[in-house]
C-alpha cells in the first residue's frame, strides 16, 4: 500500500487549508500541518492513524499532528466532513510554543472538558459559514479571527507539550520530510531521494 505526501495550497490570504466534503475515503497521506477534523454528520467513520484505527460519529472531533500518515473509510451513507490543514511556517512563526505540540483530541469521549469542546466545534461552524461567503476583507478577518480564537482553544485544552529536546522523528527522517517538502514540485522518486542523501 503507498503512501503519498500531500502539499496542501492554502488560500493566500488565509493560513489554512479549509475542506468540507461528502465523500469519506482518503487513501493513506501525510503532510507537515496539523489536521483538525469535524465529522458533522454520519456514523462509524473508521480514522486510521500511524496504524491505529479510531470510531468517530456525528459530532466528532479529531486532531492529526504532524507529519502522521493517516487515511479514513467508511460504509456508503450520507456524510458530511470538513476541517482544516494549518499553515506549518505561519503556526510556527506566529506561535512558536506550536512547535512542540501534541494534540490529543480524538473526538467527544476522549475529552475532560466539554465546554473547551463546544467552543472549538462553534469556531470550526463559523469558518465553515463564513469560508463560503465572498471573501471580502471584512469576511477575511473573521475567518482570521475565528481562526486565532481556535489556536488558543487548542493551546488551552488539548495540548500536551513536548520537551524542547525531543524529536519525534530521527534527524534524517526529519531531513527527508524537510527536503520533499521543499523538492516537491520536482520529478522526485525513491531513487532520487536516495542518491541525495546517500542511503538506501
Amino acid at each position: 500500500m503507498s503512501i503519498i505526501h500531500e502539499e496542501v495550497q492554502n488560500n493566500p490570504r488565509l493560513p489554512f487549508y479549509f475542506y468540507q466534503s461528502n465523500q469519506i475515503k482518503y487513501a493513506q497521506h501525510w503532510h507537515q500541518g496539523i489536521e483538525i477534523n469535524y465529522l458533522v454528520k454520519g456514523q462509524d467513520l473508521k480514522f486510521a492513524i500511524e496504524g491505529h484505527t479510531f470510531h468517530f460519529n456525528s459530532g466528532d472531533i479529531w486532531c492529526v499532528n504532524r507529519n502522521k500518515v493517516h487515511s479514513s473509510s467508511g460504509k456508503k451513507q450520507d456524510w458530511s466532513y470538513m476541517g482544516l490543514i494549518i499553515d506549518d511556517d505561519f503556526l510556527t512563526s506566529n506561535f512558536p510554543s506550536s512547535s512542540n505540540w501534541n494534540l490529543s483530541l480524538l473526538g467527544r469521549k476522549s475529552v475532560k472538558n466539554s465546554q473547551a469542546y463546544y467552543q472549538l466545534e462553534d469556531k470550526l461552524v463559523r469558518i465553515q459559514k463564513r469560508i463560503n461567503k465572498k471573501m471580502t476583507d471584512q469576511n477575511r478577518f473573521m475567518i482570521l479571527s475565528y481562526f486565532y480564537q481556535l489556536i488558543v482553544i487548542l493551546d488551552q485544552n488539548f495540548t500536551q507539550t513536548r520537551p524542547l529536546t525531543a524529536s519525534l522523528n530521527s534527524p534524517l527522517v526529519d531531513d527527508l520530510i524537510s527536503y520533499i517538502n521543499q523538492h516537491f514540485s520536482e520529478n522526485l522518486t525513491a531513487f532520487s531521494i536516495s542518491q541525495h542523501f546517500k542511503t538506501s
